[in-house]
């Protein structure tokens, strides 16, 4: 069985990525710290030795009953630690709104950081450049600051003026930087698997390395294209393969750029009819975000801009949620029990159903899931072939961090796939014999919908674990554009 999957990583450790991707709208500031125990005890010896925070101690050493009890936004830094206890003993990645005064507080008080690229559209357009493919990034704030953290090949659209009129210009990033923009600042807390935290008289063991995301949202970051673009969009939407549409999670039920959500979302969706006017082969992701703070719009959301969205990308946590919020309860449940790749399936599934996209990217510690609908635009090899160069991709950045560049592939094309990748591809061909009909190793197809299960790498002690479903999610989908040209060239 191995020896089939490394044939096909290898197939695919020099492939070029040739295609023209843009990302919108979410960038940011991440300001990332490798949390230890002995970070933390420092903090935790500084408190003051009040009543208040010897009760915060007592509670910390207590097991929480459910997410509801974590704080929507942390304000000080017992609602830190609150968050910080209960989601390392978890292991699972959790992202939570703070103040912009918290976030001075941490800024004076964890030193050991290092700052790169934020935003799932930041992120995503950095490595579409970094993989060669030709990339373009639209966002609502790029200061100098921010602009700084791009790849120096992205480009930026911009509206100009010219002699007789205006037009749209593809604007290196350097020159597109406003000096008034405003800036978001994430603060990310990696931990790795097997570290010790100490709560009061209670350790805490790691069981796996994951992060804690602490958000601040500017009122100025709205997550649309200004005004002034719409009447280009088409002409955009006319130079790409391929758009990664990211940020409608911080939709809200007033301010959004002075629109209401029912004026937000008619814009929104009047701009993806606008972007994909006049190219019908373009293809667009959104890659799954809980809403925190406005949590009822969610279903609004997912739904409002299904029409558009081509694929969705979610892990094994948000499938959960996504579930829930659009009334599928005993799907999520059922999910949230078994999270195998079995039931991550059966959860994709009525996602593919209630959405209508073509594809859902379902990404797990190990291995993936991928629904995709029948007829697919490219075949089901390509498909699985893209998802492998993204789990080489993905293991590339977690070994090392930064930005996976082509030549860097080939590492990891000899590095083993996970056990668990395996161990769930065994599982799954049990489940669905009698649900699905086998194709190949990793296979199958249904009355409407082909199903992939694909083992992916694990990297032990990763160097980097945030921006991780970005970056398997966009390489996998822009890979799968790049090879739908290869194809069309092909029968040519």
């Amino acid at each position: 069985m191995e020896s089939i999957w490394r044939q096909r990583l290898a197939a695919m450790k020099d492939k070029k990525l040739k295609t023209r991707a843009f990302a919108a709208f979410n960038t940011n500031i991440d300001v990332v710290v490798h949390l230890t125990g002995e970070m933390l005890a420092d903090i935790i010896a500084g408190l003051e030795k009040t009543a208040a925070n010897e009760a915060l101690l007592r509670k910390l050493e207590q097991p929480v009953q459910s997410e509801a009890e974590l704080p929507e936004v942390v304000d000080d830094v017992g609602a830190f630690l609150r968050v910080i206890r209960y989601k390392v003993e978890e292991g699972k990645a959790h992202h939570v709104v703070m103040t912009a005064t918290f976030a001075d507080w941490l800024k004076q008080n964890f030193r050991q950081v290092f700052t790169t690229m934020g935003g799932q559209a930041g992120i995503i357009a950095n490595q579409m450049a970094a993989l060669e493919a030709a990339s373009i990034c639209y966002t609502p704030l790029l200061s100098p600051a921010q602009a700084e953290l791009f790849d120096s090949r992205v480009k930026i659209p911009k509206v100009v003026k010219k002699a007789g009129g205006q037009a749209l210009e593809l604007v290196p990033v350097e020159k597109a930087a406003e000096a008034g923009d405003a800036v978001k600042v994430n603060w990310i807390f990696e931990y790795s698997k097997g570290e010790i935290f100490h709560f009061g008289s209670l350790p805490v063991e790691t069981n796996r390395a994951n992060r804690v995301i602490l958000a601040t949202r500017p009122r100025e970051s709205v997550m649309a294209f200004p005004e002034e673009m719409l009447p280009w969009l088409g002409e955009l939407g006319s130079c790409i393969d391929v758009a990664f549409m990211a940020g409608y999670h911080y939709a809200a039920p007033e301010n959004n750029g002075g629109r209401d959500f029912a004026g937000y979302m008619a814009y929104t969706l009047d701009s993806l009819a606008r972007l994909t006017s006049r190219n019908k082969r373009l293809r667009l992701h959104y890659e799954y975000v809980p809403m925190k703070q406005y949590e009822p719009l969610e279903a609004a959301v997912l739904r409002g801009i299904s029409p558009y969205i081509h694929s969705l990308g979610i892990n094994e946590i948000e499938i959960v949620r996504a579930l829930q919020k659009l009334g599928h309860e005993a799907a999520a449940e059922a999910v949230k029990k078994g999270e195998d790749a079995y039931y991550l399936y059966k959860g994709a599934k009525v996602l593919f159903d209630d959405l209508g996209m073509e594809r859902i990217h379902v990404h797990n510690l190990g291995y993936y899931v991928v629904v995709m609908r029948k007829p697919y635009p490219i075949s089901w090899q390509d498909a699985q072939a893209a998802s492998l160069y993204a789990s080489m991709v993905c293991g590339v950045k977690a070994k090392y961090g930064g930005y996976p560049q082509v030549q860097h592939l080939a590492e990891l094309a000899e590095f083993p796939l996970s056990e668990i990748g395996f161990a769930q591809l065994k599982m799954f061909e049990s489940a669905v014999k009698n649900e699905l009909r086998p194709l190949a190793e990793g296979v199958w197809e249904g009355e409407d919908h082909y199903v992939l299960v694909i083992p992916a790498h694990v990297i032990p002690n990763p160097l980097v674990t945030v921006g991780m479903g970005d970056t398997i999610s966009s390489s996998s989908f822009a890979m799968e554009a790049a090879l739908a040209v290869d194809t069309m060239t092909a029968k040519c």
